[in-house]
This record gives structure tokens, C-alpha cells and sequence, in this order.
């Protein structure tokens, strides 16, 4: 009697090959640094260092007269930090920007007190020069009201504040750390896979059983999204319970955040898909991957945001893939924002996910 062989079952053979490629995963050593300890660094390096506001550093000279009213209420100023040096030696400090600016005050007339005083700051930091300036011009002018004995001015300021929050650096930063964990795990880690598969005939050998190349691939993708997720998990607990990072809706914005880096980590596949096909060889994918993923971690705002680069660079900085997942999550987090107002970027990066998908069907090889 003829024994009649069935085609395997598809979906047994995707969880299968997708457990397989999760396991290889774990042992590599690029996932493990791309994946989970670079960015672990960097959120940690990020929410010590970034929280703090620099003071104003403000140089007396010591030849210069210490004991008058304007020294003695800029000392007192809690965002002002000072020395008292040579005024030769102030001038060295601020030339190599250790030092904000140096004010000295002169006493021009003993009754009535009178008082010049001299402020100098530095071109290269205008913005430090400006606050210097304006903290001495509110000084001076309370000095100058106190000494005229005017207790009711004619023009007063009623100040008022409203509730807000503190935007920290790490609510920048972490964001910018779930891209690239993604981008990382979904470039690197498919296209250095492939070609080992490649070049150990694995591949070559899966497509020769009656297991379908579609499902082949899709265990791929699903073993990526498996470690991804990870991944994700691992940056917002840790993001969450060391530095306190912001959920603006709680356990909502949690489950956002996962779907959201779901569709990017698909998106990103495409690419990994579409240089894997390109190329057989580490060598040659070495340099490609860099020349993808680089610009995207220096241009996307994962670091710094892209407001920053210069005005021609900017436009081109907001058209990459990564940017569009950067900028949906600060949507939702540091923005307060709802999942439906990240649609438009979301659908920025699943076009740039569906081009890739279309070229990786065209190039793609399996030997």
C-alpha cells in the first residue's frame, strides 16, 4: 500500500522555527548589547545626570568692594553660585567657559552711598549673558527703590503660577532608547542572522522542505517581535521605577506604548528584510547597516531633540522612519496626548515599513 505523506501544518511549523530563532537570539551577544545593555546605560546615564539646572557661576574680583548692598543680595540668590579670584584669573575662567560673568561694584560717593556697578560677560554665551544681566538690572533697580525710601511704587507685579510638570530630561531621553532598542533588534539582529543562516545553508535547507517561505520569514519577524517586546518592558519598568518616568494615563499610555512599538518594530523588519537581501557577506552588511541605522540615531531626536540641527537639516530629520516612532511616543507621554493623535506619524512609518517590504520581496534571497 502507497503511504501518502501530508504537507505539514504551517502554523506548527511557524512556532516551531519561531521558538528556534528566539533561542539563537538569547545567544547572541549583539542582542544582548543592542537590545538591552546599551540603553539600560543610557536611561540610567540619563536619568542621574539630567534633572539638574546649571547655576549661574558669577567671579567677584578680590580687589573689588565685597561689602555693599548688590554683592550681598546676588549672594543670596539661590540659582547663583560665586568665587572670589584675581580678576586676571576670572578672565582666564570665563575665556574657557568656566565662569558666567564677573561683577564688580564701585563705590563712587560715601553720602549719599553711590554705587557703579561693572558686569562683564562673554560673547559666546548669549543667553547666560542675558540672564546675568537682567538678574543685576532687578537687583539694582530694588537697591535703587529701597534707597529712594519708595515703599509703594506706582507700577507693581501681581506674579501667579499654575500647576505644571516638570518636563525631565529623562522623559526625553527613554523614548528616544524604545527606537533604538527597536531599530537595533529589527536591523541588526535580522540582517547578521540571515546571513549566518545564509552562509550555513540553513536557510537553503528550510526552503527545501514543504515548510512555505512565507512562514520561514514570518518566524523570523515573530521571533524579533517576541524580543522586542522584552525589550520594551525592560526600558519602561526600569524608566518607571528608578527614574520615575511619566505615564500621563497610567497603565493606558503602558499599553499604548507596546502596541506602538509593535507596528514599529514591523515597520523596521522591512528594512532588516530588505539589506539581507542585498548582501551574503558580514563584511559587506557591516557597513550598510551603519549607513541606515546611524544617521536615524543621531538625526531622529533619540539623543537630543531635532529642533537643535540646523533649519535645512531638519525637514530631512523628520521624514525618517525612526522619527515618526519617536516623536508618537512623546505624543502620548511627555506630550499627555491620546493613541489617535499618533495615527498620522504612525502611518509615516508604516509607509516607510510598506516601500521596504515591497524591495525586500524584490531582492531578497536564499542562498
Amino acid at each position: 500500500m502507497k503511504k501518502i505523506y501530508r504537507r505539514p501544518h504551517q502554523i506548527r511549523a511557524f512556532f516551531v522555527m519561531m521558538k528556534y530563532f528566539f533561542l539563537a537570539q538569547t545567544r547572541n551577544p549583539a542582542t544582548f548589547a543592542f537590545g538591552f545593555l546599551f540603553p539600560v546605560v543610557f536611561i540610567s546615564i540619563f536619568g542621574l545626570i539630567g534633572n539638574s539646572t546649571a547655576p549661574l557661576t558669577i567671579g567677584f574680583p578680590a580687589t573689588s568692594n565685597l561689602n555693599n548692598p548688590i554683592i550681598t543680595a546676588i549672594k543670596q540668590q539661590s540659582i547663583v553660585k560665586t568665587q572670589v579670584a584675581p580678576e586676571t584669573q576670572l578672565e582666564k575662567d570665563m575665556k574657557k567657559g568656566n565662569l558666567s560673568g564677573i561683577i564688580s561694584v564701585k563705590q563712587t560717593s560715601q553720602n549719599p552711598p553711590r554705587y557703579q556697578v561693572n558686569v562683564i560677560t562673554s560673547t559666546a554665551s548669549p543667553q547666560t549673558a542675558a540672564d546675568i544681566t537682567s538678574l543685576v538690572n532687578l537687583i539694582v533697580d530694588q537697591e535703587n527703590l529701597r534707597a529712594a525710601g519708595v515703599t509703594d511704587p506706582t507700577i507693581t507685579i501681581k506674579k501667579q503660577q499654575l500647576a505644571g510638570r516638570q518636563i525631565r530630561y529623562i522623559d526625553f531621553a527613554l523614548p528616544g532608547q524604545m527606537g533604538f532598542a527597536l531599530l537595533s533588534t529589527a536591523i541588526f539582529g535580522t540582517v547578521f542572522g540571515l546571513i549566518y543562516l545564509k552562509k550555513a545553508l540553513v536557510l537553503k535547507r528550510m526552503f527545501a522542505t514543504p515548510t512555505r517561505a512565507i512562514t520561514i520569514l514570518l518566524a523570523q519577524g515573530g521571533s524579533r517581535l517576541i524580543m522586542a517586546v522584552l525589550q520594551v518592558l525592560l526600558i519602561l519598568i526600569l524608566g518607571i521605577v528608578a527614574f520615575k518616568f511619566y505615564l500621563p494615563h497610567g497603565w493606558i499610555t503602558f499599553v499604548e506604548l507596546l502596541i506602538l512599538s509593535i507596528i514599529a518594530l514591523v515597520a523596521f523588519l522591512g528594512f532588516g528584510y530588505f539589506m539581507a537581501g542585498l548582501v551574503n557577506d558580514e563584511n559587506a552588511a557591516g557597513p550598510m547597516v551603519n549607513l541606515i541605522t546611524l544617521p536615524q540615531f543621531l538625526l531622529s531626536g533619540t539623543f537630543f531633540p531635532i529642533t537643535d540641527l540646523p533649519n535645512w537639516l531638519q525637514p530631512i530629520a523628520n521624514f525618517l522612519p525612526l522619527s515618526f516612532f519617536n516623536a508618537a511616543v512623546r505624543k502620548i507621554t511627555t506630550e499627555g496626548g491620546d493613541f489617535t493623535q499618533t495615527i498620522p506619524l504612525m502611518i509615516g512609518l508604516i509607509i516607510w515599513g510598506a516601500v521596504m517590504y515591497i524591495l525586500a520581496a524584490k531582492t531578497f534571497k536564499w542562498e
